[in-house]
């Protein structure tokens, strides 16, 4: 027989899905509104910027006769439209030809006037310069218009800056990542609440036709007007009716533990004490000669103090003997060990049986090696294992090696004693 393929548990596969679904869209939406807000700087670039007229576009339209130099009708008409002006310099550096030139400016000009105007400005006029063979094109443009400087970089910085741009990937990676982890447990948080108020709710609604049925049951059971047989039917109504009620207080109970919402009543105690408790109240209820507790206390774990929530660490005990009375197969009766034992800083409990033990499965899931499902039902020694856990104890699940099964549970001391 093939063993079927384990799969992960639905909800962390669906968490593990929300987590990637959550990261791809959140890095689709950052490349998408990087790109939009490129595209909206682009489209003002163009609105802002002026299609000034150059010195190429002057000098074609600059032809010369006998008298000196003419511009054309419809070049002169794009230069007052745009506010600009234009001047031609020899070889010399003098003006030999302008027009709409300001009256500020000079006439002639040296080399190094020339030098710096074609790297700045002229009078605080944006300048650019156009050179044929012995003569320079000068077209200005109004003040303030446009910012003009030659920027240079060193190449060792244009290297660092080809080797930054990965940190910058890993930032947005991180940056990614951080606000899909958020979405995420967001979205955890906001589903286990509704998880659990759905609970809630069901458990709600079931207690009150539950204590209905569970009312008429008793008075059936109790009742003189039916047979035999009637009554034993109706003690089964009962005994079902009591395992519901068992099996909602149970799931509530998980709800809270898994989620942190089960507030501890921690109070100083005797482990020693609830031990004895809980065993006396199993042999009551049990028949004569179906169950056996075999108690082994040492004399310092007498003394022992707790500081735990009590009712809850008595539930945990009672889910233990319920588990093992409920699959005990031994032809005589079902053999409990419970022992307690003092530590330096903590206290042990033991808790075995002589039933049937538990499956490899079981013990893998019971001590978190595997996130398998088992076939059996694990759902009172689950609230054992939780129970431990949130008072911050150690829990260990194992068979024996003559057969049956253990549970050990470490709790911490209290460092006080309890007042009389």
């Amino acid at each position: 027989m093939k063993k079927s393929v384990s799969k992960a548990h639905p909800i962390k596969l669906r968490i593990l899905s929300y987590s990637v679904f959550t990261f791809a869209m959140i890095a689709w939406m950052t490349l998408t509104a990087n790109l939009i807000i490129f595209f909206i700087i682009a489209l003002h670039y163009q609105q802002y910027r002026p299609a000034y007229i150059t010195g190429e576009e002057v000098m074609e339209e600059l032809t010369q006769n006998e008298q000196g130099y003419v511009l054309s009708d419809r070049m002169q008409w794009q230069l007052e439209e745009k506010g600009q002006w234009a001047m031609l310099l020899d070889g010399e550096g003098k003006v030999i030809w302008s027009y709409a030139k300001p009256a500020e400016l000079k006439d002639s000009y040296s080399m190094s006037d020339i030098a710096r105007m074609s790297r700045w400005y002229l009078k605080d006029y944006p300048v650019y310069l156009r050179v044929y063979d012995d003569r320079i094109v000068v077209v200005g443009t109004p003040k303030l218009s446009m910012w003009k400087y030659n920027v240079s970089f060193p190449i060792s910085w244009i290297e660092y800056c080809e080797h930054i741009w990965y940190w910058l990937l890993l930032f947005d990676f991180l940056w990614i990542l951080v606000l899909a982890v958020i979405f995420t447990r967001r979205w955890s948080k906001s589903r286990e609440a509704a998880r659990i108020e759905w609970i809630a709710g069901i458990s709600h609604d079931i207690r009150t036709p539950l204590a209905v049925a569970l009312g008429y049951a008793d008075t059936l059971v109790d009742g003189s007007l039916l047979s035999e047989e009637e009554r034993q039917q109706a003690a089964v109504i009962r005994h079902q009716c009591l395992v519901m009620k068992e099996l909602i207080e149970d799931l509530n109970l998980t709800s809270e533990l898994e989620s942190s919402m089960q507030a501890l009543r921690k109070e100083r105690f005797h482990p020693a004490a609830m031990l004895r408790e809980v065993a006396a109240g199993f042999l009551d209820d049990a028949e004569e000669g179906t169950l056996e507790i075999e108690m082994d206390i040492d004399r310092q774990a007498e003394e022992t103090v707790l500081f735990a929530d009590r009712k809850l660490l008595v539930r945990a005990l009672r889910n233990l003997f319920h588990n093992s009375l409920r699959h005990s197969e031994q032809a005589g009766a079902a053999t409990v060990r419970i022992s307690l034992q003092e530590e330096k800083r903590f206290c042990r409990i033991v808790f075995s049986d002589n039933g049937i033990g538990y499956s490899e499965e079981m013990l893998c899931r019971l001590n978190g090696r595997r996130r398998k499902q088992p076939v059996q039902n694990i759902r009172g020694l689950g609230i054992v294992c939780k129970s431990v856990q949130a008072h911050g104890g150690k829990i260990t699940f194992g068979n024996g090696e003559a057969g049956g099964s253990y549970c050990e549970m470490r709790f911490q001391k209290s460092c006080c004693k309890i007042r009389n």
